[in-house]
């Protein structure tokens, strides 16, 4: 749910961003839309009625009440100011005194508006010889619109329209424009809102329930090696512990001259011994670890001390953050414990290194050696002198099963990688003891 939020007013920030920057241009087109409109009704219901033959002949009488008109239009600074061209580049008339009756060279676009009803708008070329008296003000709007005089004559009204008015249209266009989409992703995100509170609750479901399966798997895994330990205990080995007893008694009461029987008698008890210590090395290696009360760091120095018994030099490293989830402490151990024995059996190395490490949400654990390199894959099955690794496909599938895998491979220049990656398991301190 906090990556939903994050991410949400992430995406409402890009889109405040994106929506200001792209409504500029379009603000601004619908605002020189709106000049374009307002100068063509001027043009053709205020300025065409008053244009007849009186006005383009320059007539005192006949400019007074377009003057009059045109002066009262502007006195509201609606309008900055305004020009009536004739086709041949003539100022009609312009409120800016000296130019009225002076000819100007037209633009393409302008000189292509006589005869018609047509408009152009765009932000006035101050620098242009007709636009002197325009220098003054920053920036202004510049309106050329077709129309007709009374008489039929074609003619083209021109109008400055300051940009205040402008550029607070603008304004509050573009403000619409962001309120609209940042209110309509709003209004998106709390509707998505439940529908993403329940999937999370949901998964969060999905998750406790699959790490409580797999706390309790590795429970129950625990719990059966703890019954064939003691069955173990209990029955095969007393069985030649007491067998290891009998022997020495039945060659004592032998016959002296039966010297041969007496010798295979005690080579049997001499293997019985090598048998019984071969079969309590078994049980510690079936009877799973105390992890509650002992932790992680402590039960794999203990199966590291196992291995430097046999002549290995051992180095460990394991963070002691593992122990926060007991589901995870298993697993570590289990993959270990399955390392050093293989190394133990095939590996012929002479040193070991053992890591497990957490990093971010994931757990990698490693057990590396310098011996002959592994004989087969995981996958490969047994053959000739290959033994296979059922061990460690019995132990992959358990971690595929939450979201890891295991992997075996060559070291160079010599030696093996067994890796185990896996997901973090919650913290299991509810899952019952398998005691």
């Amino acid at each position: 749910m906090t990556r939903f939020v994050v991410w949400s007013v992430a995406v409402l920030l890009v889109v405040a961003s994106g929506t200001l920057l792209l409504s500029k241009p379009l603000a601004e087109s619908l605002s020189l839309h709106e000049a374009d409109v307002r100068s063509v009704a001027f043009a053709n219901s205020v300025v065409a009625p008053l244009v007849d033959e009186g006005v383009r002949a320059g007539r005192p009488e006949a400019m007074a009440p377009l003057e009059r008109l045109m002066r009262a239009r502007m006195a509201d600074g609606s309008i900055a100011h305004m020009k009536i061209w004739t086709a041949d580049g003539l100022v009609l008339w312009t409120d800016e005194a000296g130019m009225t009756g002076r000819t100007y060279d037209l633009d393409p676009d302008v000189a292509a508006l006589f005869g018609g009803t047509g408009a152009t708008a765009e932000v006035s070329d101050l620098d242009k010889p007709e636009n002197a008296a325009e220098q003054s003000h920053e920036e202004l709007i510049e309106v050329y619109v077709g129309f007709r005089a009374t008489d039929g004559h074609p003619l083209v009204f021109e109008a400055y329209w300051p940009t205040e008015r402008i550029q607070h249209d603008v304004a509050d266009i573009r403000w619409q424009f962001t309120a609209l989409g940042l209110v309509s992703l709003l209004l998106l995100a709390l509707a998505l809102l439940p529908l993403a509170l329940s999937l999370a609750r949901r998964v969060d479901r999905g998750l406790a329930e699959r790490e409580e399966m797999m706390a309790h798997a590795l429970s129950a895994s625990d719990l059966e090696r703890r019954r064939l330990s003691q069955d173990l205990h209990d029955g095969l080995v007393q069985d030649i512990v007491g067998l290891g007893y009998a022997l020495p008694t039945v060659a004592a009461a032998l016959p002296e001259e039966a010297t041969a029987e007496r010798r295979l008698l005690e080579q049997a008890t001499a293997d019985l011994a090598r048998s019984a210590a071969g079969a309590r090395e078994l049980l510690t290696d079936v009877y799973p670890a105390d992890l509650r009360s002992g932790g992680l760091v402590a039960a794999v120095e203990e199966l590291a001390d196992r291995q430097r018994r046999h002549g290995t030099d051992v180095d460990v490293s394991v963070d002691p953050r593992l122990d926060d989830s007991l589901a995870v402490a298993q697993l570590t151990f289990r993959v270990v414990r399955e390392g050093l024995r293989n190394v133990d059996k095939h590996a012929d190395a002479s040193t070991v290194a053992v890591s497990a490490a957490l990093r971010g949400e994931r757990v990698v654990v490693e057990v590396r050696d310098d011996g002959v390199g592994p004989s087969a894959t995981i996958d490969e099955p047994p053959s000739g002198s290959n033994r296979g690794h059922l061990g460690l496909r019995l132990l992959r599938d358990t971690l595929r099963s939450v979201g890891g895998d295991l992997t075996l491979r060559h070291e160079p220049p010599g030696g093996a990688v067994l890796r185990a990656d896996f997901a973090v398991l919650g913290p299991t301190s509810g899952v019952p003891s398998a005691s």
